[in-house]
C-alpha cells in the first residue's frame, strides 16, 4: 500500500469527526481569514492523487500528500506536489461555468499557482514555509 492510500485510510477513519473550518493552501487563504467553514464529506485516491470532497460540492484534490495529522482539532498535510481547489461560485448553480479553481504546484523550489477565476484578481503568493493544505 503506497503513501497516499495510507493517508486516505486514516482520514477515511476520522471521519466525520475531522477538524472543519476555513483553509489555506501554503499559507494562501480561501476566501479571507476564517470567513468560511468546510466540513469534509469524503476521501478517494486515484493513485497519488487524494480527492476530498466538501458538504458544498467542493473538490480538494492533492497529489503525493505526505506528513498528515489529522483529528477533531487539527487537519494538516505538509507537503504535497500538488494541490487543487475546485468550487462552484457560491450562490449560483453547480454548473460547468460556474466552476472555478485554485492550483498550486510546486516547480523549481517555488509554487507556482493556475486559476481560472474570473470576478476579482486573485493575488497568491504561497510559501513553502506553510502546509501544503491546512484547516484552520
Amino acid at each position: 500500500m503506497d503513501e497516499t492510500e495510507k493517508i486516505a485510510q486514516c482520514i477515511r477513519r476520522a471521519l466525520p469527526n475531522v477538524k472543519r473550518g476555513s483553509l489555506r493552501f501554503w499559507g494562501e487563504w480561501f476566501g479571507r481569514p476564517y470567513d468560511s467553514f468546510h466540513t469534509l464529506v469524503q476521501c478517494q485516491v486515484d493513485n497519488e492523487c487524494l480527492r476530498l470532497t466538501f458538504d458544498l460540492g467542493e473538490a480538494l484534490l492533492v497529489w503525493s500528500p505526505r506528513n498528515l495529522s489529522i483529528d477533531d482539532s487539527t487537519f494538516r498535510i505538509r507537503t504535497a506536489v500538488r494541490v487543487r481547489w475546485e468550487w462552484f461560485y457560491y450562490g449560483r448553480p453547480q454548473i460547468t461555468q460556474n466552476l472555478y479553481f485554485f492550483e498550486f504546484e510546486e516547480f523549481d523550489g517555488m509554487i507556482v499557482t493556475k486559476t481560472n477565476v474570473d470576478f476579482y484578481e486573485p493575488k497568491l503568493k504561497p510559501s513553502k514555509r506553510h502546509p501544503a493544505v491546512e484547516i484552520t
